[in-house]
């Protein structure tokens, strides 16, 4: 049973247009906020509000505040930067608003790959159950996502000096955004590259100092190193946590006591390799499809990898499904299934807690995204991507 890209599904009006995908998207954070805040129920943003005016106080952002909120906040100071126009505001304003920045910001970025529009459309409604699941959270993972995409945009469009814009606040906020970097082998221009990851350093660097002090960010920012390392290791014993390969094993097998070393010894050769496929960067869905990989990548690689993390992740699942040649054969079927059941919706209360407790237990919501994480090397190992035009997925521009 196939049906191909080319198939009649292409042709619905539903998928010629984006307009009612934003709409829900829009509505996700709105519900959010009507449903949660009168409730209390936004805990994740006191903290994100918190630390913008805790840095201005030059107070130790990494410390435990019970009386302002519950847990803690793990970000670098940075973060200050991304969430200033928000933390002015009272909650009731500014939660909202960070939660339809979040949506906003991802659904620019997506638009910026230039898929054809039926194929975008695709995508976005494919994500929409993870992406409900991050805003429900009041989470910065979309924001993330939308970074390293655009970071993998500015580099298509050959804007080489703005791409590191991207990929260092998202690195100087949440780490995961480095892995933007690969995207320099896909520069025309390097050393424009070069000169913006060196200018945009020292400004994310420097400009939390104008809302505080240069010793107190210096200090900060080695809180922070010693706070991720705590962090980790609080983690990988944490059934919400570590929903990751790691995770995965450790928690299958009994073993939690087996070393992250040994599966970066493994993984992190595994997500390099397709690189030494020079000739095939001159592809578009080659390219993308690194980029699908880096996203899926730093997830499953990730003991900081909670339920609401996984937006980030399935965006990468879902690009590697709209750029086959055949989506909706059986096999892509039963994958859309299981990402969509076991990765989006049991691991919420939509079926029971014991439901949603078993599969964190096991990080077996990781299950589904490392099938299709191998799915998508092996084609980024095999495929001619040459041989496929770019038109038949992409909206071509001059880079292509």
């Amino acid at each position: 049973m196939t049906l191909s890209r080319q198939g009649d599904w292409t042709n619905h009006k539903f998928f010629k247009t984006d307009k009612f995908i934003l709409a829900i998207w829009i509505a996700l954070p709105v519900l959010n906020w009507i449903i949660n805040f009168p409730h209390d129920r936004h805990n994740n943003y006191k903290i994100f509000r918190a630390m913008f005016w805790h840095l201005v106080e030059q107070k130790n952002l990494y410390a435990a505040y019970p009386q302002e909120h519950g847990d803690f906040f793990h970000y670098g100071p940075a973060f200050s930067l991304v969430i200033a126009p928000f933390a002015i505001f009272p909650d009731v304003v500014g939660g909202l608003l960070w939660g339809l920045f979040n949506v906003l910001i991802l659904f620019y970025a997506l638009n910026k790959l230039k898929l054809k529009q039926q194929l975008n459309v695709l995508l976005m409604l494919l994500a929409t159950i993870e992406l409900a699941n991050s805003v429900w959270a009041n989470q910065y993972n979309p924001c993330i996502s939308a970074m390293i995409i655009l970071s993998f945009a500015m580099v298509e469009e050959e804007k080489d000096f703005y791409a590191p814009f991207w990929i260092l606040l998202g690195a100087f906020t949440k780490v995961y955004g480095v892995v933007g970097l690969i995207f320099f082998l896909f520069s025309k221009n390097k050393v424009n590259f070069i000169l913006g990851c060196v200018v945009w350093a020292i400004a994310f660097f420097v400009l939390p100092m104008v809302l505080s002090s240069p010793s107190y960010i210096v200090q900060t920012y080695l809180d922070w190193y010693y706070d991720l390392i705590s962090k980790n290791s609080q983690l990988i014993v944490s059934i919400s946590s570590d929903l990751t390969i790691m995770g995965l094993v450790r928690k299958l097998s009994g073993h939690l006591e087996l070393s992250n070393f040994w599966f970066f010894a493994f993984g992190l050769p595994l997500l390099l390799l397709p690189l030494i496929r020079v000739k095939q960067f001159g592809s578009k869905q080659f390219r993308l499809l690194i980029l699908a990989s880096l996203l899926m990548f730093i997830v499953l690689f990730s003991t900081a990898s909670e339920h609401p993390t996984y937006v980030i992740c399935i965006i990468g699942c879902f690009l590697w499904l709209v750029l086959q040649e055949k989506i909706f054969t059986m096999r892509n079927i039963i994958l859309i299934f299981f990402v969509l059941f076991l990765t989006g919706l049991a691991p919420t209360y939509v079926f029971s807690k014991e439901v949603a407790v078993f599969i964190l237990y096991y990080a077996l919501k990781a299950l589904p995204c490392v099938v299709i994480w191998f799915l998508l090397l092996w084609d980024l190992y095999k495929k001619n991507f040459l041989s496929i035009p770019d038109t038949n997925y992409f909206i071509i521009n001059s880079r292509n």
